[in-house]
């Protein structure tokens, strides 16, 4: 779920999904955004033969419902701060697979939450990838963790009560 841009590195994205989808046939993929690299994502996906088993949605607004649709929620970045949508996976229950960049290794407690690694190893997310998909509880285990983990850091109302709080805080100590 993203603009697809080099930032966010779809073509990774689908080299990995093209690993995974070599392994095991029965899995489908889906992903969700567009941007400047949708046709080069296109030729990759059918050069990985995974064409005809991913759902390309374009941009979307009803993310609870498509994340609902996943087993294993996977993002390839190359950098980011904390992209929304990995407390909004993690609170729907999903393990992450990811690169392990900035805001994203704070979020995702590896082999806790899901699993993390270097923005290059490909083949390390793709195994990661099969294994959760291949195991129920695992995934189910990991997702509830995720799930638990995104409630109680990135609720919205504690969020807010919490920046409120350092404010007051600043504003006490300049008097």
């Amino acid at each position: 779920m993203g603009r697809f841009s080099p930032q966010k590195n779809p073509l990774a994205w689908a080299q990995v999904a093209g690993l995974i989808g070599r392994a095991l046939p029965q899995v489908r993929f889906l992903l969700v955004g567009d941007g400047p690299l949708r046709y080069e994502l296109q030729e990759k996906l059918a050069q990985e033969g995974i064409a005809n088993r991913t759902a390309l949605t374009g941009l979307r607004r009803d993310v609870p419902r498509l994340l609902a649709a996943m087993d294993v929620f996977l993002l390839t970045s190359l950098w980011e701060g904390l992209p929304r949508v990995i407390p909004q996976a993690m609170a729907m229950g999903l393990p992450i697979v990811s690169a392990r960049v900035d805001g994203i290794a704070e979020a995702v407690q590896d082999g806790e939450t899901g699993y993390l690694f270097d923005p290059n190893d490909r083949n390390g997310m793709a195994q990661a990838c099969e294994m959760l998909i291949n195991d129920f509880e695992l995934r189910q285990a990991m997702g509830k963790r995720g799930r638990e983990q995104a409630l109680k850091n990135y609720d919205l109302r504690q969020m807010v009560a919490q920046i409120h709080e350092l404010y007051q805080h600043l504003l006490s100590n300049r008097r």
